[in-house]
């Protein structure tokens, strides 16, 4: 029988709801307007049309990507969920750590193959031992702007 670890922290973070709700609301909001003054014009073609509506749609599948939730064990193990999709990784996967420059932002997770955005207020206590965990578990990790 192998010998089972011990419990291992965990720790949590979760953006405030009122920022991401918004956030949300004001891209809702900043996508009617457009739509709006955009569809009250006459088009010169398909393509102006096309072209909009794709920038539309990137700007939507890159927002719902951007992480609200976050937990990491204390060996490295990370998650992070939006409404996209939830990215499983080890902390030694990360590169690169930057804070917003602002108190609050996001903070982008430059992976191997990706980057993944977390909507935080720097100063959030959950936020700051998560960070702690990832310079312990991944020395070579860079911080820029925490």
């Amino acid at each position: 029988m192998k010998p089972q670890a011990g419990p291992t922290s965990i720790y949590f973070y979760r953006a405030p709801t009122i920022y991401v709700a918004l956030f949300y609301l004001f891209l809702v909001a900043w996508t009617a307007v457009a739509v709006f003054i955009l569809g009250s014009k006459e088009w010169a073609s398909w393509t102006q049309f096309f072209m909009i509506a794709f920038i539309f749609v990137m700007t939507w599948y890159f927002s719902l990507g951007i992480s609200y939730r976050m937990k990491i064990e204390e060996d490295g193990k990370i998650e992070l969920v939006s409404f996209k999709k939830t990215i499983r990784i080890d902390s030694t996967m990360i590169a690169m750590v930057e804070g917003p420059h602002l108190p609050i932002g996001f903070i982008r997770f430059r992976l191997e193959r990706e980057k993944a955005y977390l909507f935080c207020i720097a100063r959030n206590r959950d936020l700051q031992e998560i960070l702690s965990v990832i310079r312990k578990t991944n020395p070579d990790v860079k911080f820029k702007n925490l």
